[in-house]
């Protein structure tokens, strides 16, 4: 029963997700959205900030920051209509541009590399040098993606039709990070074979625990 009820809400996650890309892109892509343009583009960013400043140690502040600022987006969604793709470019750019910031400043030494951090939390046993080495190289690339997907979303918001840019944010951008995921699975089974083994799944769990473990240090 328990296997049957993890492939349902796989399930249930891959269509809530397949309609978002969906949305997400017909809203982008259109010079006049509908409202629910706003609303579906604010919806991660908002759930992101919501989440940090709950986790955050000036909960209370910050919390209010964020109440504000959604009342700011209520009372002025005619506005925001009018200019609904810079929003999804802010959101787009400005959170490939945080994520590289985020796994590029950990780069020092292959230990304190996000990834290997990540790695020490999903294995148990003891990582040697070769294995911190790897996970740096991962960090690295994390890096580079997110630092390629920044300069792209600008250039082709910039540059190019806004069908172009919205389907690149809407539904490329998922669809790479999904490959980034298999592709470095699939690369740690060839470079490091005797390594002991954990899941894609296992990679998110351990940085949600991450994350946690760094929320309640701060």
């Amino acid at each position: 029963m328990t296997g049957l009820w993890r492939n349902l809400r796989l399930a249930l996650l891959a269509v809530v997700g397949l309609v978002y890309v969906v949305l997400d892109y017909l809203a982008s892509s259109s010079p006049h959205p509908p409202a629910y343009a706003v609303v579906l583009g604010a919806a991660p960013l908002t759930m992101a900030l919501l989440g940090a400043s709950w986790n955050s140690s000036f909960r209370l502040p910050a919390m209010l920051l964020c109440l504000g600022g959604l009342l700011a987006i209520a009372l002025n969604l005619q506005q925001l209509l009018a200019h609904a793709a810079w929003f999804y470019l802010l959101q787009h750019a400005g959170i490939m541009t945080a994520l590289g910031i985020m796994f590029g400043r950990t780069l020092g030494s292959h230990e304190s590399a996000l990834c290997s951090r990540i790695a020490k939390i999903a294995i148990a046993a003891p990582l040697d040098a070769a294995y911190f080495r790897y996970t740096w190289k991962v960090t690295l690339a994390w890096t580079i993606y997110f630092a390629v997907s920044t300069l792209l979303s600008l250039s082709l918001f910039a540059l190019a039709p806004l069908a172009y840019w919205a389907l690149f944010a809407a539904v490329l951008t998922p669809l790479s990070l999904g490959l980034m995921f298999g592709g470095e699975y699939l690369v740690r089974q060839f470079a490091l074979p005797d390594s002991p083994p954990f899941s894609i799944a296992q990679t998110i769990q351990s940085y949600r625990k991450y994350t946690q473990c760094r929320n309640a240090a701060d």
